[in-house]
């Protein structure tokens, strides 16, 4: 499936005040920016170029994110909810993903073989330092509010997937505003996000399998 595998206030100082180069710095801030957001949400447009079969197509729909506190832990869920031009549901949980489409009768769970891939998809929406655990991290430019990135994979997991990746944040909020990655076999994928929505109340169950279950 090609679907798979962004704060609060203006700040008087851009991110690159200083020194423009210290890449270190400018995540940090924008992990600081983003650091006590619990929950979010936002619509995005997602493009697939897939050069082996010369395809093209274009997705739409919308974007929820949930931090919840467990213990000592903090989890991360991401649900992606596709409404044009077929509908589906894909949540990405730590431990997995899960795939939801209307013909199915229950949705389909793949546990994840590995937690890298968790702390890589969460790192770029709620602590984007944590980017170079996975990437060589270089800042490509910055104008109109908004800072882009170039990420070189370094880690075995992230050279397992991506050839190269591109990501731009939003020095206003913290959050991603395009997600651009390049797998090994070409296919291209971007994923633009607009309208974000910060600390919105969203449903308890949103991010399991039981908000799938049909009335009887």
């Amino acid at each position: 499936m090609k679907k798979i595998l962004f704060l609060l206030f203006a700040s008087a100082f851009t991110l690159l005040a200083g020194n423009t180069n210290d890449v270190d710095s400018v995540l940090a801030r924008l992990t600081d920016k983003v650091k006590d957001l619990k929950t979010f949400t936002a619509d995005f447009r997602q493009l697939d170029k897939d050069p082996l079969f010369m395809d093209e197509s274009e997705h739409k729909g919308k974007l929820s994110f949930l931090r919840q506190a467990n213990g000592n832990t903090t989890n991360c869920f991401l649900r992606f909810d596709y409404l044009e031009p077929e509908k589906s549901v894909t949540i990405l949980a730590p431990n997995g993903v899960l795939i939801y489409t209307e013909d199915m009768t229950e949705p389909q769970f793949s546990p994840s073989r590995d937690v890298n891939r968790a702390d890589m998809v969460f790192s770029t929406f709620v602590s984007p330092k944590a980017l170079k655990r996975h990437y060589d991290v270089s800042i490509a430019k910055s104008e109109n509010g908004r800072i882009s990135f170039k990420l070189a994979p370094r880690s075995a997991f992230a050279k397992e997937f991506f050839s190269e990746a591109e990501v731009d944040f939003s020095e206003k909020t913290g959050l991603p505003e395009r997600l651009r990655q390049i797998k090994l076999n070409g296919q291209d994928i971007t994923i633009h996000f607009s309208s974000p929505a910060f600390n919105v109340s969203l449903p308890t169950n949103y991010f399991d399998a039981s908000c799938f279950k049909k009335a009887k």
